[in-house]
């Protein structure tokens, strides 16, 4: 089916998923930069994953006002639950994932799906990525070469393996998702990459050069936060997928990582401070005033920070 028959005909192409827990101050814009999309037919999927703020009103007034919007709700289960729960309603023949708080710039649907359409050996498409800080300023961009895409999620070593930009700038066909499992519950952090792996193991993995999302870089996000576990899962993920190769069950392995959830769940890191000296290093050059707010944050959470003293003299000379 062509696209334009099909936007025509009014079938939905593409279920939009995202999870949202409390995101209040920045919602509004992330929707709207799904419903503003052009030229595609989909369904928006949002998961109210238990949030306790302004959200729900927020997304009870879009569902009642668009109808592609489609609502669930549940108690507070993490986002690999939310996103298992959002992509067993997907109607789609394709599945474009959006994180709450970051935003889709226009035409993002239309070229993956042009993507997916012409390219049947193709099972993932993904976009590079821009990435700002909490305060909106421009940090760095991302994207992929041809054979970092082609080669990143079957790579022969742990270190070697790369994924898509951004786990929201990604657009997959539902029939794989479906057929390799889908997210599974066992990998509460680097779920995205345990998909990936096993999507790559049914297709081609491409990735689009240009910059169609946008993605806010916090302090206290899962990854930030649990990036010791996130290490941990990482190696299962390799694991797995060799085992797969010598079509070994990786089960008996997620459930070794079942067991250890609960380790890994508490396993929470401050971030603030290796967030600011991250920040305060990337705005050095672009914009040394800004670079002092965020090097002065570190330094007066460690005085003794000799990198951090030498990177804001730099920024005054």
């Amino acid at each position: 089916m062509s696209i334009f028959f099909a936007y025509f005909m009014n079938e939905i192409e593409i279920s939009v998923v995202m999870s949202v827990f409390n995101e209040q101050d920045s919602l509004t814009q992330t929707i709207k930069s799904i419903l503003e999309q052009e030229g595609v037919n989909f369904e928006l999927i949002i998961v109210n994953d238990g949030s306790t703020d302004g959200t729900c009103v927020i997304l009870d007034d879009y569902a009642e006002k668009d109808k592609r919007i489609k609502l669930i709700k549940q108690t507070n289960q993490g986002i690999t639950n939310g996103l298992i729960a959002g992509c067993r309603q997907a109607k789609g023949e394709f599945i474009a994932r959006q994180d709450a708080g970051d935003w889709s710039l226009p035409d993002r649907l239309r070229e993956q799906l042009k993507i997916l359409r012409s390219r049947p050996e193709v099972v993932l498409c993904s976009t590079g990525s821009r990435y700002f800080s909490e305060r909106g300023e421009r940090l760095f961009e991302v994207s992929l070469t041809a054979e970092e895409a082609d080669k990143g999620l079957t790579a022969n070593s742990l270190a070697s393996i790369k994924g898509p930009s951004h786990h929201g700038c990604t657009m997959f066909r539902r029939a794989a998702y479906e057929k390799c499992g889908g997210y599974r519950r066992n990998f509460f952090v680097a779920q995205e990459l345990d998909l990936w792996v096993r999507l790559a193991e049914l297709g081609k993995h491409i990735a689009l050069a240009e910059m169609y999302y946008e993605a806010v870089l916090r302090k206290n996000s899962i990854s930030s936060k649990h990036r010791k576990s996130q290490e941990i899962v990482r190696r299962y993920i390799y694991e797995c997928s060799q085992l797969r190769r010598k079509n070994i069950d990786d089960s008996n392995h997620t459930d070794q990582l079942k067991d250890r959830v609960g380790d890994l769940a508490s396993d929470k890191i401050d971030t603030a401070f290796e967030y600011n000296y991250f920040v305060g290093s990337v705005l050095l050059s672009p914009k040394p005033k800004r670079s002092r707010y965020y090097l002065k944050l570190t330094l007066k959470a460690q005085p003794w920070h000799i990198k951090a003293w030498g990177k804001l003299i730099v920024s005054y000379l």
